[in-house]
């Protein structure tokens, strides 16, 4: 009777904790890129106007991570492979002639 009101008493507790570990587990970041609409320093939270007129409320605090991007001028040689870039280019005859390009660069270990 005590192994049995023991193992109970285990079963009972998994099915007692595990919603807690659910609730523990964070959620996945989502992405949204557009232009900032309104930023309310005073009640912490910022809207986000998307290309589609969508309009996305975002609360932050004080342990909210900001990264700065200072465009820069550089050279052709300063692009490594695997970074992000959007080019824009245009066509003349058969070949696409690049007008710009804007990449950015990968955080260095310590930054």
């Amino acid at each position: 009777m005590g192994k049995v009101l023991t193992s109970a008493a285990v079963v009972l507790a998994l099915f007692t904790v595990h919603p807690a570990l659910a609730q523990e587990k964070k959620a996945k970041a989502e992405k949204v890129t557009g232009d900032v609409g309104l930023l309310d320093l005073e009640k912490n939270y910022m809207i986000v106007v998307t290309k589609e007129g969508k309009l996305v409320t975002i609360d932050f605090d004080k342990k909210t991570k900001v990264t700065k991007f200072v465009p820069e001028k550089a050279k052709m040689s300063d692009i490594g492979l695997g970074q992000a870039a959007s080019v824009s280019y245009v066509k003349k005859g058969e070949k696409n002639i690049l007008d710009s390009l804007e990449y950015q660069m990968k955080a260095k270990k310590g930054e």
